[in-house]
């Protein structure tokens, strides 16, 4: 739980810094952020579900081997701001390759995460 109480106190300072790297944020920069919260979202509910089933466990270092639904929670919804903050602050050389690479990253989780027989119940 420290782990994840430190990732908020880093959100939240990155969510109230000066932007003075950021350039203009632009409908592409959006349509890309909303790509990037799509798979973390998808990611997020596979992992509530290996929060729930005790034959899974999660790789992630932060969240543990068997986080609860309230980190799982605070951990993505962390993300999910502290993403789309540092996507805002970033130049716009940079911004995209933040992006491409979260979407790559958490792409790979969910492939990772569906393999492994891990499904979403709506």
């Amino acid at each position: 739980m420290k782990k994840l109480l430190s990732i908020l106190i880093v959100v939240f300072f990155l969510s109230v810094a000066p932007a003075y790297c950021g350039d203009e944020w632009t409908m592409e920069d959006t349509e890309f952020q909303v790509a990037v919260l799509a798979i973390k979202t998808i990611d997020w509910l596979q992992t509530k579900e290996i929060a729930r089933n005790p034959d899974y466990y999660e790789i992630n270092p932060i969240l543990g081997k068997h986080p609860s639904q309230n980190e799982v929670d605070l951990y993505f919804a962390c993300s999910a701001i502290g993403h789309t903050v540092v996507a805002y602050y970033l130049p716009k050389k940079y911004r995209r390759i933040w992006q491409y690479v979260f979407i790559g990253i958490s792409t790979g989780l969910v492939c990772h995460n569906y393999n492994a027989g891990i499904r979403i119940n709506f």
